[in-house]
């Protein structure tokens, strides 16, 4: 298919100032990747932030790994179905780690290179033995939602690419698992100007999922909320065959219904100076998540179970003083009435509830 190339320009362009002076410091530009390997369950999660300006901010990465227990040694890790690995670390951004047109961020164990529909990107920290490297070519269409959407005392602006096909190499405790073009991949972008802790929050997800006839669908969830997630502004669900769009339910056509455990869970949590201060925090986890859309023409039912969970700990200058990402994954089975088709399939989803 024929990639809008600048529609993905526009997504993938940098948008912190890095020739003002003036520039305020909460800028905020991350690119963020999902990738999920529906063979082995394996799921990764990397996020590469860049939060004010050089010489006045930081490049703050997360590599999140969620693994079956089967594919890694039993003597160094408990007797659990899934594991989930990860890290997260911040480094000064100067100058000279970021070059545009084209996009190259490279600083201390961290490469990504963005030009056009290809994307290179590495991320390898040998302390923790851990490390990826793979690169992708955007295959299916890209949506830039917003550009200035009121967020916080601010705004922010969100797009992504539903599917790359990657190939490259994942590394855990040396044991490497290739990646192939039977992967997943999901790509997305957000920009602004925000501060963490005002009265924001968001809901979101990916899934990926396969139906008896092989056919791949791509869902994405955008939901924006104030800090308790009492009050939304509209929410989207995106449905993708293959590499194309052919759905959108959006606003009062959704209702999004999250279970919780019964009980308090304390999760893995990054980064690790901040596990240590909150070591002894329980909170009741995202559990499940069912998806009912419905509209004149088509409906969908999406009911989601999460087996992993990962909590990321952002320090803020509000009264709380820390703002909380849950990140937890899971399987999913989705029905879809559209066109007068009924479409089943299943597979794997990667969210997030801010808090």
């Amino acid at each position: 298919m024929t990639i809008n190339e600048q529609l993905l320009s526009s997504i993938e362009n940098l948008r912190v100032p890095l020739n003002d002076s003036n520039s305020p410091i909460d800028w905020k530009d991350w690119y963020h990747y999902i990738l999920i390997d529906p063979q082995t369950q394996i799921r990764v999660l990397v996020n590469i932030s860049l939060i004010g300006k050089p010489e006045q901010g930081e490049i703050q990465t997360t590599f999140i790994v969620t693994i079956p227990s089967t594919f890694l040694p039993h003597n160094l890790f408990p007797s659990v179905p899934l594991l989930t690995l990860g890290i997260a670390f911040s480094q000064e951004w100067k100058t000279n780690n970021i070059t545009t047109n084209p996009l190259q961020i490279q600083a201390r164990k961290v490469n990504l290179n963005i030009i056009g529909k290809n994307c290179y990107l590495e991320i390898n920290d040998h302390h923790s033995q851990l490390a990826i490297n793979f690169q992708g070519e955007v295959k299916a269409t890209p949506l830039l939602i917003t550009e200035n959407s009121p967020f916080g005392s601010g705004f922010i602006g969100w797009g992504f690419v539903p599917s790359l096909e990657v190939s490259g190499e994942l590394s855990i405790y040396n044991h490497s698992f290739n990646i192939n073009p039977n992967w997943f991949c999901y790509h997305d972008r957000n920009f602004g100007r925000f501060r963490w802790g005002e009265d924001f929050g968001w809901e979101w997800f990916v899934a990926f999922l396969t139906d008896d006839k092989g056919q791949i669908f791509t869902l994405v969830l955008d939901k924006r909320t104030n800090k308790n997630h009492s009050f939304s502004g509209v929410a989207y669900i995106f449905v993708y065959q293959e590499n194309q769009l052919i759905k959108t339910f959006l606003g009062q056509s959704l209702a999004i219904n999250w279970q919780w455990t019964n009980s308090p869970k304390k999760p893995l949590r990054l980064p690790g100076i901040m596990a240590s201060l909150f070591s002894e925090r329980s909170l009741k986890m995202p559990q499940g998540l069912e998806i009912i859309a419905s509209d004149s023409q088509d409906n969908l039912t999406l009911n989601i179970q999460f087996d992993a969970a990962t909590e990321l700990i952002i320090p803020e200058n509000q009264a709380r003083q820390y703002s909380f990402i849950e990140e937890v994954t899971g399987t999913t089975q989705m029905t879809l009435f559209i066109k007068d088709k009924v479409i089943k399939a299943r597979g794997l989803v990667y969210a997030e509830y801010v808090i």
